[in-house]
């Protein structure tokens, strides 16, 4: 997952610097229970974070107000941020008063008002209305209970107070699946007529296997959120990536074991009877519960080999899920009992999902609709593109759409760019020359029968052409239907792309060319 669009557990919002003892001992101690954390370390404050868009990834934002939300209207925009979230996403908000009194924030009075009040002067009658804005949203925030009150005394105690807090208030939310989840609720309902199948004595494993951008996290959510209820253990862990591809397999298996105890740390505590802190005991504590488990974005074989994840970890009853854009023969030697894959959207899944994108309403503007479909057919039933070109064209003129959509076709956006190209650099390097040649004349290989194919690749050079076509396949960069080769058309756009800058038009695709003549 990109930095664009990782999500976090909790968010720490403050008037304290990182390197404070009680910021820096909070933000240990919540990612010492395997919580995903963001914390603004620049010195002094900016407006970074705000503008990113990585507040509206977490679910929990943690407040620390101090004297600083008065002095600054950077707080108060962040803290104005944090109130949308909560309003409009759910977002939980945690309010902290360090060395401050919360009547004063509440009331804004006090030292707090009167600092608050200087703020306000000197600036024009515009800037003033919105400050009186942010200074209400800064009441509705203060007032939010349970408040957690540390100072110089009882740091330890509190940070550990509003740790519980955090990880109860994460368990029982549901997870944010998408501003507008066109398509999930049927997809769903596939994966639940497969769950049904289950034996209650057993465990199930199922990977959600697709492209990038198709997805697959997006389903994983909401299959959790409908099924989490019938858990004594529950867990969505985001990424779960450690960094350590160049550290020995030992040492990568005992960092990744320890990371995913610690994302079940807490409800095994309380659930296991005579819980232990050492490894062994954590394994025999999940042997005794019923545990959902979905690991998103296993990347490559190597994660699979060295986590866990087997049947015999987990109670009669346990459902884990696993989400990756490969379908490695490591998913069976694990025990997967099924390879869901993640289909393309539907024209209608398509038109609903663009044009809440584009018009924020299901049903699009008829006086587009050439366009619409133009956009529809180019992104080619990936909602991360429909999502994408759908914002890029809201609210302006037909003019507009016409060159955004050209802009589209000759390059697609960033956001599909790295994602698309993130899949392209996962498989290897022969796989990976193969399908850019595949791309660079998929105007001849589409709808081309996959012996034929390996016959063509096989006589331009590449011998071991059947194993790399299996391997992309397996990489969701192509698949086929009825045996004929199909490939979406963004990936056969960044494909071309990048064949014609890596290499000039190599001797293989002249013999493939002559052979597809003769």
């Amino acid at each position: 997952m990109s930095s664009q669009n990782q999500e976090y557990d909790a968010y720490i919002s403050s008037g304290l610097q990182f390197l404070h003892p009680f910021i820096s001992g909070l933000y240990d101690a919540l990612k010492s229970v395997g919580l995903h954390v963001l914390a603004d370390g620049t010195e002094p404050k900016t407006n970074k974070l705000l503008l990113s868009g990585a507040i509206e990834r977490c679910r929990v934002s943690i407040i620390v107000f101090t004297i600083a939300y008065a002095e600054s209207t950077l707080y108060l925009q962040e803290l104005v941020k944090i109130m949308e979230c909560h309003r409009r996403k759910d977002q939980k908000v945690v309010p902290v008063f360090y060395c401050l009194d919360p009547s004063q924030v509440c009331n804004l009075s006090g030292y707090f008002g009167e600092i608050l009040s200087r703020t306000l002067q000197g600036i024009s009658r515009d800037e003033h209305r919105m400050l009186s804005y942010e200074a209400a949203l800064l009441q509705q925030a203060a007032s939010i209970l349970p408040r957690f009150l540390p100072d110089i005394w009882n740091n330890r105690k509190v940070m550990s107070d509003i740790v519980g807090h955090v990880t109860s208030l994460i368990d029982s939310a549901k997870l944010f699946i998408a501003k507008h989840p066109v398509g999930v609720d049927s997809r769903v309902q596939d994966l639940i007529q497969l769950l049904n199948n289950q034996k209650a004595d057993g465990v199930l494993i199922i990977a959600i296997w697709g492209m990038a951008g198709i997805g697959k996290t997006t389903i994983a959510k909401a299959l959790y959120n409908q099924i989490r209820h019938n858990f004594e253990v529950r867990r969505f862990v985001p990424d779960i990536q450690d960094g350590k591809g160049d550290y020995p397999i030992w040492l990568a298996s005992k960092f990744k074991e320890e990371r995913l105890l610690l994302f079940l740390k807490d409800q095994v505590k309380t659930k296991a009877q005579n819980f232990d802190s050492t490894r062994n005991i954590w394994w025999e504590g999940l042997r005794c519960l019923k545990v959902l488990l979905i690991l998103d974005n296993m990347r490559s074989e190597r994660e699979l080999e060295v986590l866990p994840v087997i049947p015999e970890c987990f109670g009669p009853g346990s459902i884990i899920i696993i989400t990756t854009r490969t379908k490695h023969d490591r998913l069976h030697e694990i025990g997967v009992n099924h390879i869901y894959r993640v289909k393309e959207m539907d024209y209608n899944e398509c038109v609903e999902l663009f044009s809440w994108s584009a018009f924020n309403k299901a049903t699009p503007e008829r006086s587009f609709s050439g366009l619409i479909n133009y956009a529809i057919e180019y992104s080619d039933g990936l909602p991360l593109a429909l999502v994408c070109v759908g914002s890029a064209v809201s609210e302006k003129s037909i003019q507009e759409w016409e060159n955004v959509l050209d802009s589209f076709k000759r390059f697609p956006f960033e956001d599909v760019w790295q994602v698309l190209k993130e899949n392209i650099f996962s498989v290897g390097s022969e796989e990976k020359k193969i399908f850019l040649e595949l791309a660079y004349l998929s105007h001849l290989f589409i709808g081309v029968d996959r012996n034929d194919i390996c016959q063509i690749l096989q006589g331009a050079g590449h011998h071991d052409a059947s194993r790399a076509i299996k391997g992309i396949e397996e990489h969701s960069l192509v698949w086929f239907d009825k045996d004929k080769l199909r490939m979406n058309r963004l990936l056969q756009v960044i494909g071309r792309e990048m064949y014609m800058k890596e290499s000039s038009i190599e001797p293989q695709v002249c013999r493939m060319l002559w052979f597809m003549s003769t």
